[in-house]
């Protein structure tokens, strides 16, 4: 299993999809966004996307100028991508809601039919390091989670992102779905020829399922956040956002292969409702004070959300990341259909 430095992956990531044609700082915000997920640990939104987004890249490539502004008003922009990157487009339709919000105190940007958007904890700090809240919510995500009560895959993963600013530090940030687990995770279990974990997959008989091939067989279902107890959480939540974010984008609740795929931005400009220092103060006031609770026996911290990210990212820095041998091996495959040199390690 290789370790390799995130310059190299920089590098190579960015020159593989150069390679594909595609704009160059296009090129270059993919490869930034996949290695930076891995950098912060989220390895199910990393490098393991690269052969594959590049060769979806080869068969068709639409441009952030190509969306059709479908609603617009001085607080919001709807707009349909008509199937440009995902990564793209979201990195840029946040500088949109944050003017926006600049402007009239909250910014909403509605997105509909672009591909996969990568890591969504990604976006909201790019809101947060302006002053400002940041939300994403989506009824997007794969159709792999069972209501409660049921294994037949109905529910999206439905993944949601938050972040706020703070006085010192990057911006604490949230990044969940609405399953137990999100799709990704139990992905990486496969590719690294792991069970998957008892608690994350359920058959129609109610049983926990640990072989990840039932999983692509369709014979698994992810459960709702909550689980077997408490899945009517997950489930009342993941329902609640398709019904909130498929209208508001104008794409659609999820109707069997109909619906889905809405991504909502937001932006709420904080020296709007108090001052920013205020803000910072109460922040920062609040975290000492979770973390002033007394620890349960063989706990050395308690996080505030987004702070484990940080410190997997200082550590990866400095160790290098670890890049599975399925996924090294796709990356050396599609370098070597496109001309790519490989690094040597």
């Amino acid at each position: 299993m290789p370790i390799v430095q995130h310059e190299v992956l920089r590098k190579l990531s960015y020159e593989v999809f150069n390679a594909t044609g595609i704009p160059e700082g296009d090129a270059r915000i993919v490869s930034d966004h996949l290695v930076t997920s891995n950098l912060v640990g989220h390895d199910t939104h990393g490098v393991w996307y690269v052969a594959r987004y590049a060769r979806a890249m080869m068969k068709r490539q639409v441009t952030w100028e190509d969306r059709e502004v479908l609603r617009e008003s001085p607080i919001l922009q709807v707009f349909d991508g008509h199937g440009a990157d995902g990564i793209v487009t979201l990195t840029k339709a946040v500088d949109i809601a944050v003017e926006k919000a600049r402007q009239s105190s909250i910014g909403f940007v509605g997105v509909r039919n672009v591909t996969h958007m990568g890591r969504l904890g990604d976006y909201p700090p790019r809101i947060a390091q302006h002053g400002m809240v940041g939300m994403i919510w989506t009824n997007s995500g794969g159709l792999a989670v069972g209501p409660f009560g049921s294994a037949e895959r109905k529910l999206r993963l439905a993944p949601v992102a938050y972040a706020v600013p703070r006085r010192d530090g990057p911006p604490l940030m949230l990044d969940m779905t609405l399953s137990v687990v999100a799709g990704g995770k139990v992905e990486q279990k496969i590719v690294r020829d792991e069970p998957i974990p008892e608690g994350w997959l359920i058959d129609d008989e109610g049983k926990y399922v640990t072989d990840g091939d039932r999983y692509h067989d369709s014979e698994a279902a992810i459960l709702p956040l909550g689980g077997l107890q408490f899945g009517h959480k997950g489930h009342g939540m993941g329902m609640m956002m398709e019904m909130i974010v498929g209208p508001l984008t104008q794409a659609g609740c999820t109707d069997g292969d109909k619906g889905g795929g809405g991504i909502m931005i937001i932006a709420i400009d904080i020296e709007s409702f108090t001052d920013l220092d205020t803000y910072k103060d109460e922040v920062e006031n609040f975290v000492a004070w979770v973390r002033s609770a007394k620890r349960l026996p063989g706990v050395d911290n308690i996080y505030a959300p987004g702070e484990i990210e940080e410190d997997t990212r200082r550590r990866r820095l400095a160790q290098g990341i670890n890049v599975p041998e399925p996924t090294w091996a796709e990356i050396v495959e599609i370098a070597e259909e496109l001309g790519v040199p490989m690094p040597t390690l």
